[in-house]
């Protein structure tokens, strides 16, 4: 309980000890009884209905996270929901993914995974992403560096006609007599 220091957990594990404090005596026997009075204040009631009723909603779609992090999540939330259809686990993870690669995987007309191996869907998907984050990098390394752009008035004077250089100025204004007229 040491560990728990924040949110839900902490204030939790506070009240833990301050029981302990008032009582004088240890709250929990051993391991087992920790165990059962912890699954009995964190954990779901009814933990497969909870995850099929997250897999019945978006809430578990990949959005913005990769595929690594979707994946994980997914197969915990099937793991508790009890599916075991594998076309229905298919379909599940492709509603899930991002759209771009889903698309991209339903639309291969070689090496396609079949629609009972959710594995092979796995492992594709985040081959996929790998290669889409690879390209990115690629892309993102060769491009030209902002430069900030220039001015309205610095394109103009660019293109301004150079101005007559300024007139000489002698010491005399009035041309004097010459001496060979």
């Amino acid at each position: 309980m040491s560990y728990m220091k924040a949110g839900r957990a902490g204030r939790w594990a506070t009240c833990e000890f301050e029981h302990e404090a008032k009582s004088g005596h240890l709250r929990f026997i051993d391991w087992v009884n920790f165990e059962e009075e912890f699954r009995k204040d964190f954990m779901p009631l009814d933990s497969e209905a909870t995850a099929v009723n997250v897999l019945e909603n978006a809430s578990y779609f990949q959005g913005r996270r990769l595929v690594d992090d979707y994946l994980n999540q997914f197969k915990d939330l099937i793991e508790d929901s009890g599916y075991s259809d594998l076309k229905m686990i298919v379909v599940k993870f492709r509603q899930g993914l991002d759209h771009r690669i889903s698309m991209a995987l339903a639309g291969m007309t070689y090496g396609r995974p079949s629609d009972t191996d959710p594995e092979a869907w796995f492992c594709l998907a985040v081959r996929m992403d790998q290669n889409r984050a690879t390209d990115e990098a690629f892309h993102t390394s060769h491009q030209q560096p902002n430069l900030p752009a220039p001015s309205i008035s610095r394109i103009l004077m660019a293109f301004r006609p150079a101005q007559a250089a300024p007139a000489a100025h002698f010491a005399h204004s009035n041309p004097s007599p010459s001496q060979w007229t």
